[in-house]
């Protein structure tokens, strides 16, 4: 006969797959911000889903999606998560809209669903607004090698994932 686990026990180990769960990896590479180009964007910051969502613009831009949290007064704590590009800066946004309070089982993109469900309330968008489509190809481009951030999945795996312990 097997002993009944103690509550307390039962919480712990909850307790750790939810700490697995919100581990990120992220990269933060001197070497790869030296080649970064210097480009001069003005960003404008929304919460997420922005309110009113009227107010994102319907031009070219370059998004970006970043955890924050002002814990303590220390605006700092913060990570760049996902970078995209759009041709139109409102429909783009309109299309993560739908992900957010959405079951899991019913999203095509389950890392997009984990980034908007799971830090839902500390989730921002950033957005700059480019001159052509073409621009914003061009800097998102430039910014996903420089960031690398965790949700875009611009190599495969394999790929990415030595491409991050060597650079």
């Amino acid at each position: 006969m097997v002993a009944p686990v103690a509550p307390h026990v039962e919480q712990d180990i909850v307790d750790l797959a939810l700490q697995a769960f919100h581990k990120v990896d992220m990269m933060f590479s001197p070497i790869a911000w030296a080649g970064a180009p210097v480009v001069a964007a003005n960003w404008t910051k929304s919460d997420f889903p922005p309110q009113p969502r009227t107010a994102i613009p319907k031009k070219p831009g370059v998004y970006v999606f970043v955890v924050m949290t002002e814990l303590f007064g220390f605006p700092h704590a913060s990570g760049l998560f996902y970078i995209g590009k759009a041709s139109n800066l409102y429909d783009r946004v309109g299309a993560y809209t739908g992900d957010v309070n959405t079951r899991l089982i019913q999203t095509r993109r389950p890392l997009v669903w984990r980034m908007l469900n799971q830090w839902h309330g500390h989730l921002y968008y950033f957005y700059t607004i480019t001159a052509n489509a073409a621009d914003a190809a061009t800097l998102e481009s430039q910014m996903i090698e420089a960031f690398r951030p965790p949700f875009n999945k611009r190599y495969e795996g394999v790929t990415s994932a030595t491409m991050r312990a060597f650079i």
